[in-house]
């Protein structure tokens, strides 16, 4: 087993001169979602310098909430912002009524652009923490349609220090040469999506010629969550990858549309045909390429990363952290060469877990700091909360109340649909009372009888004999 390094953490500390706010944290989650949305929750919590209250909920919930005992209102990007099932319209007007700080982070922003921007412009958000790259900020987001906005530039996701900790098997104990799991992208994403799928479909055709064990799929039933993917990575010699992102932003939904209604009439038809009539003219005009949050469990994992050439957010080296393959797989066997060669392979696999993982730029803590400056440049005291905020038992008692109030919607409108009209639910509400008072009637007569028979049983004369 190869022995763990953990780095020094940094401290959420507090600033001279600066108070701590009561921010409410806007989200939703449930145990087994992809680790990346939970860290990234739990890390803002963990590590500003700000007190972060959580609110685990989505729809309507602004009848539970009284937003002026916060300082500010942060909208994670586990709540599509432009969806009233994700934030409703009562809740979507409070906001725009709040005065105080009011943020959002987005992610996916390939989709539903103008829909977003049009959103976040009616809720009047102050900052926008977005994982689009500086120099196309503009083009996704031009500042006219977002007049006054902070955007900070974020990453997907950043290293778990959990990883950090762990006991990993040693790169010759490892029974998977190759791994990999991705799921098949959208066609309307754009010829870059595709090749998350692609790598994996060439290599495979490769590796059986140099006798590797691989293990490879891109089926949605053969994906792998939790602990069972750190499991997964672990056990992997070396882990395929590409950079995260589209080469199509979708801005009015048309793209997808268009492909989607296609795809309905003839599921056969292929990605070219598609291309050809739907976005030729738009695919690779705007690239979205961002590094995943995969190189960085890897590299904490001490897995060898086997990339197509990228940028990688410029947190990647081809030959230092990762052994880059062509994209027409061209150079397979200097690939091949590096993952027999266990010394060549262990050097690019230290190299990115000192300078890679253990890079305090890499973690949560880092993000957090720079959500927190941004927050600290933008907050004004006239955004000051003018009530006390909620405790955090008070806050869990209102996610329990929403959460129960959206079983019984849910319920009720379950027997909605299955009804014509409010006569059918009186038919059926009066039949189930009969019913039930039909069912208690013959347990009654049945209790009655055996009653009187244990009685008569009891009161029986003796026998002569």
């Amino acid at each position: 087993m190869m022995p763990a390094t953990q780095p020094v953490p940094l401290q959420a500390v507090d600033m001279p001169g600066r108070r701590r706010l009561e921010l409410l944290l806007l989200c939703d989650f449930v145990p087994g979602d992809a680790s990346t949305i939970i860290d990234h929750v739990m890390g803002l919590k963990e590590f500003s310098r700000h007190t972060i209250r959580i609110f685990n909920a989505k729809g309507d919930v602004a009848s539970l909430l009284e937003l002026d005992r916060f300082d500010g209102v942060i909208v994670h990007y586990s709540l599509a912002a432009c969806m009233d099932s994700y934030i409703g319209s009562n809740l979507r007007a409070a906001l725009s009524n709040f005065k105080g700080l009011k943020a959002a982070f987005i992610q996916d922003e390939y989709r539903w652009i103008d829909e977003t921007t049009n959103a976040l412009r009616g809720l009047g958000i102050h900052i926008l923490f977005s994982v689009v790259p500086p120099e196309i900020m503009d083009d996704v987001y031009p500042p006219e349609r977002l007049p006054g906005v902070v955007r900070e530039t974020l990453l997907t996701g950043y290293v778990p220090a959990e990883l950090l900790g762990r006991a990993v098997p040693s790169f010759e104990d490892r029974s998977v040469d190759v791994g990999y799991r991705a799921r098949k992208l959208p066609v309307w994403l754009g010829s870059f999506a595709r090749e998350k799928w692609l790598i994996s479909d060439r290599f495979e055709v490769d590796a059986a010629r140099y006798d590797l064990t691989c293990d490879m799929s891109t089926r949605e039933e053969d994906r792998i969550y939790g602990e069972g993917w750190i499991d997964f990575l672990s056990n992997c010699k070396a882990v395929l990858g590409t950079e995260s992102g589209s080469s199509i932003c979708d801005f009015t939904g048309e793209i997808q549309r268009n492909v989607e209604r296609h795809l309905a009439r003839d599921a056969a038809v292929t990605f070219e045909t598609l291309r050809d009539l739907y976005f030729k003219d738009l695919d690779g005009q705007i690239v979205l390429s961002v590094i995943s949050p995969r190189c960085f469990e890897a590299a904490a994992l001490r897995t060898l990363m086997i990339l197509y050439e990228g940028r990688y957010s410029g947190r990647l080296e081809p030959w230092r952290h990762y052994v880059p393959l062509k994209k027409d797989h061209s150079n397979m066997v200097e690939v091949v060469e590096v993952l027999r060669d266990r010394a060549r392979a262990q050097e690019i696999i230290d190299r990115a877990y000192r300078e890679v993982a253990l890079n305090p730029d890499n973690s949560f803590e880092a993000m957090v700091g720079q959500v927190d400056r941004a927050i600290d440049r933008v907050f004004e005291l006239k955004m000051a909360a003018n009530k006390s905020s909620y405790t955090e038992a008070e806050l869990a008692a209102l996610c329990r109340k929403g959460r129960r109030r959206d079983r019984m919607q849910m319920a009720l409108r379950r027997v909605k649909k299955g009804l014509r009209n409010p006569i059918d639910m009186v038919r059926i509400v009066t039949s189930k009372a009969s019913d039930r008072l039909a069912q208690l009637a013959r347990a009654s007569v049945r209790r009655k009888k055996e009653t009187k028979s244990v009685r008569s049983r009891f009161s029986m004369p003796a026998s002569k004999h």
